[in-house]
This record gives structure tokens, C-alpha cells and sequence, in this order.
């Protein structure tokens, strides 16, 4: 028996995107940062989200669906700083919302969201 191409293709495709990925707990630091910015932290551990986004630290849920980071009741410490840190905080926290596509290269986490991209490195503590 022989099937057409589309279901060959379209099972492939369906059975991909049902993966779940194996993201590695721990702590990552943001990869190629400019050097007047401090580099941005995620932990990941057991559903919990917390790190530094640039002036304060976040905290919330997070699950990963279909290959995409879910980030729920993220709330942020409220501290004031610098009007380019602030406005690159809240970029970051609205691009954690958005259900970025996670993908995992050895230690580096990548998260993308059409043409935004953030590189974390996973510490070793």
C-alpha cells in the first residue's frame, strides 16, 4: 500500500510539531550583549520563569507547547532605571508573552519570534 505524498509529508510535519522539547533546568545568561547593557538572566526550574530583564527581576509560570516557551503571571519588581533599560525591559518581558519558538543547540537556549532572537548559555553553577 502505498500513501500520497501530502500524508507522508503532513504526518512528518504533525508528528514534529508534537515533540516536546527537553529544556535543560538551570540558569542562562543573555549571549552577545552590548557592552553598556547588562546581560539578561533566565532560571527555568520546575515551571517557575525567574531572572533579570534588564533593570528588574521577573518571575512567573512557564510550560512549553508545541516547541513554543508559554510564560503565565509573569510580575516584575518595580524599581526605576534608565529610560533605554526600561523601555529594553519591557521589549523583552512583551517578547516573553508572545510564545516565542524555543530551540536548544548543546548549552544554548534560543528563543525567536519572527525577526526578534535572544541567545542565553547555560551556567554551570
Amino acid at each position: 500500500m502505498t500513501f500520497p505524498r501530502s500524508i507522508v509529508f503532513t504526518t512528518v510535519a504533525l508528528l514534529a510539531a508534537c515533540q516536546q522539547i527537553n529544556l535543560p533546568q538551570g540558569h542562562y545568561q543573555q549571549l552577545s550583549v552590548n557592552p553598556e547593557q547588562k546581560p539578561l538572566h533566565i532560571a527555568l526550574q520546575e515551571g517557575k520563569l525567574s531572572g533579570f530583564t534588564g533593570c528588574n527581576n521577573a518571575m512567573g509560570n512557564y510550560h512549553i507547547d508545541k516547541g513554543e516557551l508559554v510564560v503565565s503571571q509573569l510580575a516584575t519588581t518595580m524599581m526605576a532605571c534608565e529610560p533605554s533599560a526600561m523601555d529594553r525591559e519591557q521589549a523583552f518581558n512583551q517578547f516573553l508573552q508572545s510564545r516565542p519558538k524555543v530551540t536548544i543547540e548543546g548549552n544554548t537556549l534560543i528563543l525567536s519570534k519572527e525577526a526578534q532572537q535572544y541567545s542565553f548559555n547555560l551556567q554551570s553553577d
